[in-house]
């Protein structure tokens, strides 16, 4: 259940709305745009036949809609002061982070743009109306979780379960102890699915490779003496993005010879509340 709604402005500054209280000012009267977004489909047609064959699928952005209620108690705030105080966070244009508590624990965050911020001045029942814009449409888990482990030459594979509702991007860290030419990442979906990242290059001891799948921050680096450059060719061209998706997913990674201690990262997103 939705207890507690907080805001945090580009100051740190945190505005607190619980849905069942309003003895800080502010009734919860509404919160829409919590629950799945909608997808954007794209299909063709041929002429001369029936329906026609799916192109492409994409989620657009979060809408959240706020209508926040002022209750002043003409001690300690007024209707004009609860007005005044959002407009430090509530401004067109200004970016926020809103986290959602369930049952007063906190479930996501996410990151936002102010749309519209509009209120009625004379009223006898005063209420603000407020449009976020979430570029991202997923809500992220609060904490990122990690797992550590150790390359495997034979076929043993960590359980990673994952509690999100969309599919998620991993970091995978190796911290390479000895010389080396190349390794293997790979995990099998909750669908039976097989991902595989074969890499290739020339590693020695004390190199850290990075290899990072979220979408936007695709990429391969190795960091050598302090420095980190850009190996993304030693990833085979035909090689996967490891992706976790709900449910267990068996990841193992691959290396000839004695292991080497690696980690894989990574934050549950939630398509909806």
């Amino acid at each position: 259940m939705l207890t507690l709604v907080e805001v945090t402005n580009s100051r740190s500054n945190t505005l607190r709305f619980p849905v069942a209280d309003s003895s800080g000012g502010y009734s919860v009267r509404s919160i829409q745009g919590l629950g799945p977004v909608d997808a954007a489909l794209t299909s063709s047609s041929i002429a001369q036949a029936d329906g026609a064959s799916p192109q492409n699928a994409r989620r657009d952005v979060r809408n959240l809609l706020f209508k926040l209620g002022l209750e002043p108690d003409y001690s300690s705030n007024t209707v004009e002061s609860l007005r005044s105080d959002l407009y430090d966070y509530f401004l067109p244009k200004t970016n926020i982070q809103v986290a959602i508590y369930l049952d007063d624990v906190l479930f996501a965050v996410t990151q936002g743009q102010v749309e519209t911020c509009q209120n009625e001045m004379f009223s006898d029942d005063p209420e603000v109306d407020v449009s976020i814009i979430c570029y991202d449409p997923d809500l992220y888990a609060p904490a990122q979780q990690v797992l550590s482990a150790n390359t495997t030459s034979g076929t043993d594979f960590q359980t990673i379960s994952y509690p999100g509702s969309t599919e998620t991007g991993v970091i995978f860290t190796l911290n390479v102890n000895r010389i080396m030419s190349s390794f293997a990442l790979y995990n099998t979906t909750p669908d039976n699915k097989t991902q595989v990242v074969q890499v290739n290059g020339s590693f020695a001891p004390g190199d850290i490779v990075t290899i990072t799948s979220i979408v936007r921050q695709k990429s391969v680096k190795l960091t050598r003496s302090g420095i980190t450059t850009s190996v993304l060719f030693y990833r085979d061209s035909s090689s996967d993005w490891i992706t976790l998706q709900k449910g267990d997913n068996h990841f193992r990674a691959f290396a000839s010879g004695a292991a080497i201690p690696y980690t894989v990262a990574y934050t549950p997103k939630y398509g909806a509340i």
